[in-house]
Parts: C-alpha cells; sequence; structure tokens
C-alpha cells in the first residue's frame, strides 16, 4: 500500500468517526457533491481516467419552474474518477460520491 493510500484511509476513518459522534444514527448514505470538469494541465483522452473537478453551488429562485444557476467554488479543485463510457466535455455538469475515499461520478453521454 502506498503512503497517499494510507492517509487517505486514515483521514477518512476520522471523519468517518466524527460523524458517527455527531449524528444519532449510523451511516445512511454516502456523501455527494456537484461539480464542473475542468482542466488544470492536460484534460483526459479517454473516459476511465481522473478529471479535475470544481465543486459548485445550485443558486436561483426556489419556486416550481425557475432555472438554477451553477456558481463553482473558486479555489477549490479535487480530481474524480469516470466510471462511465463517454469523456465528458470541459464544463459539463456531474454529480460525484464518494466511495473508499475518493469521488467518483459517471458519464455516458
Amino acid at each position: 500500500m502506498n503512503d497517499l493510500r494510507i492517509l487517505r484511509d486514515r483521514q477518512w476513518a476520522g471523519r468517518n468517526s466524527l460523524d458517527n459522534e455527531l449524528g444519532g444514527d449510523g451511516v445512511t448514505g454516502s456523501a455527494a457533491m456537484l461539480a464542473q470538469t475542468t482542466t488544470m494541465k492536460t484534460y483526459p483522452s479517454s473516459a476511465s481516467a481522473f478529471y479535475a473537478i470544481v465543486p459548485c453551488d445550485v443558486d436561483g429562485p426556489e419556486t416550481e419552474g425557475a432555472a438554477a444557476s451553477y456558481v463553482p467554488r473558486s479555489g477549490s479543485t479535487s480530481f474524480a474518477i469516470n466510471l462511465g463510457s463517454q469523456i465528458p466535455p470541459v464544463g459539463t455538469m456531474v454529480v460525484c460520491h464518494a466511495v473508499g475515499g475518493r469521488w467518483c461520478f459517471r458519464y455516458d453521454g
């Protein structure tokens, strides 16, 4: 096992322990976030790869039929692996789920 994986596992265990102490019930689901794919150096040329992502917030009036807008959080870039079969275009909005200490999303076109 490499050092980065060990650190990720320890961080996950610490967050999980803290979450369980603060909540009354056990874990009922996985963490999820809305994110936008972006380019840091070179955008991936295959579907099954890690993509740079920027977490986003959803904004807009909370009324039926109103359009939502997505606001990227500045200064916060992470990486997520695409489990789908297609390469998402740069700027694609994706829903990422935390799986085993890593962010994952699925883009099939």
